[in-house]
């Protein structure tokens, strides 16, 4: 197919001509109604185009689906306006009714709860493989995969993350090899990866390890608007149509034009101009880990053995500085205009993308080094007082749910001191970061060992997330 065309930016520009009585929705009608303080931020061209998909748009979306599958290498793509997490649900939708049984991994987005609470899936959670010293997920093993495979035969799907998080894309080719030796499809939440595939350099995409079901984040590391996401199928393990009747269940009726039209065209960049953006990426990445490596102080995760990580993900270790990720995140925003994407207590993520220049890696190589020169001489006596959590191991390797997740949702609850909730059954899921793995999901019991992580984490200045109270002082579990 012609990567070079854009059927949906051309679609826009006839819309731009048009000049008729608009007694459809939206209320603004093309921008005439809208407030004018709002108009004179963003300009006129921008309300005339937030439209929801007209009659004549059928042909230019599908017509910029095919060519999204073709330059992403599946056989179908869907345009999803309402994000990747639209994407996880419909995967499990399409894969699953209540009681069947899903292997997940532990890792999962909270959308993937979300997704079994509509479906009514039984989740067999997969323990990832956990690098302690550095507090870094590194996802499913392959061995992994394989013993639960052996143990649930009759699972109807394997839903991994890959990327994830830190970058860490796994052992995908072989997680999918097993996966379809067992005759099970394998789901990808690669929210992180719409930019694998484009570069020889980065590791390979989910779509070409052999995935069946992919869903990309393309507003996350490529180029359209925020929500935006593409999700894609492969094979023939799973039927189009199973899709299709999922996302009618799911993705908005009114879906927003300026969102289609920005996947449509962040597709021909990544299709055209992608290897040569990507390369720049991949050069500034480099250079601010060399630079970052020479302040004291300062680690990364380039002398470790990491299964495929992505280049353009950039975590540092900011823990031998003497202060916290969380410290480090308040002051590179507030004092030195740098913004991370996310602190954990000992680290700050960074994502490099085709956006970033030569001027951000400045900015940031200049703030590592004002903060290293403000820290030094206080390191020793900050550290001492630091409490890393770095040590405790999660406990579920073996752990599994009591009730489903749907079950549990629906299921009558009470809010309990959280010392007093061991050995009831958890009515919500909590997620540390770090290491952003649940301790304890929807559905589970409740353990005295659970407890006492949980409230290491928090006093270790760590954030939990998913808790209806965030002081954690009191959970919900299920009404016996």
């Amino acid at each position: 197919m012609n990567q070079h065309s854009v059927p949906l930016l051309e679609a826009a520009r006839r819309y731009l001509d048009i000049d008729h009585a608009p007694f459809y929705m939206p209320g603004h009608k093309r921008g005439q109604g809208i407030d004018r303080e709002f108009v004179d931020l963003l300009g006129e061209t921008f309300f005339r185009l937030d439209l929801p998909e007209m009659p004549d748009l059928e042909e230019p979306v599908a017509e910029a689906e095919e060519l999204a599958a073709a330059a992403y290498g599946s056989d179908h793509a869907w345009f999803l306006t309402n994000g990747s997490t639209c994407g996880v649900q419909a995967m499990l939708l399409a894969n699953c009714q209540a009681g069947d049984k899903i292997l997940i991994a532990r890792n999962c987005h909270k959308s993937a709860f979300a997704g079994m609470i509509l479906t009514g899936a039984v989740p067999i959670y997969l323990p990832t493989e956990y690098l302690s010293e550095f507090d870094l997920d590194l996802g499913v093993s392959p061995a992994t995969l394989e013993a639960f495979l052996q143990q649930h035969p009759d699972a109807k799907a394997v839903l991994v993350v890959s990327p994830n998080y830190f970058g860490v894309c796994g052992e995908i080719e072989q997680l999918v090899a097993i996966a379809h030796a067992y005759n099970v499809p394998l789901l990808v939440d690669a929210a992180h990866g719409a930019h694998l595939g484009f570069h020889p350099d980065l590791p390979i995409s989910a779509l070409q390890a052999g995935a069946d079901l992919v869903v990309q984040s393309t507003h996350k590391v490529a180029g359209s608007l925020t929500q935006s996401s593409i999700l894609h199928l492969q094979g023939d393990r799973i039927a189009p149509e199973q899709v299709d009747r999922a996302l009618q269940v799911l993705r908005s009726s009114s879906p927003n034009l300026l969102l289609l039209i920005s996947l449509d065209v962040a597709r021909r960049q990544m299709a055209i101009q992608g290897k040569g953006l990507l390369s720049e990426t991949l050069r500034l990445a480099k250079e601010a880990r060399s630079l970052l490596l020479q302040v004291s102080g300062l680690r990364t995760f380039d002398h470790i053995e990491v299964p495929t990580l992505d280049p353009t993900r950039l975590t540092l270790l900011v823990d031998q500085l003497g202060i916290t990720g969380f410290e480090a995140d308040i002051w590179l925003h507030s004092q030195l205009d740098v913004m991370a994407e996310m602190p954990t207590l000992n680290q700050l993520v960074f994502i490099l993308s085709l956006g970033n220049t030569q001027a951000d890696i400045d900015r940031l190589i200049f703030a590592f080094k004002q903060i290293a020169q403000d820290t030094q001489g206080k390191r020793n006596k900050k550290q001492e007082k630091l409490s890393p959590i770095t040590n405790y191991q999660l406990p579920i390797t073996n752990y599994q749910s009591n009730l489903s997740p749907r079950e549990a949702y629906f299921a009558k609850s009470d809010r309990l001191p959280l010392e007093k909730a061991i050995g009831r059954i958890s009515a919500e899921s909590l997620c540390p970061y770090p290491p952003g793995i649940p301790l304890i999901c929807i559905g589970e019991e409740i353990t005295a060992e659970v407890v006492e992580m949980l409230q290491c984490i928090l006093r270790s200045g760590g954030i939990i997330n998913g808790a209806s109270d965030e002081s954690l002082e009191t959970i919900l579990v299920v009404k016996t």
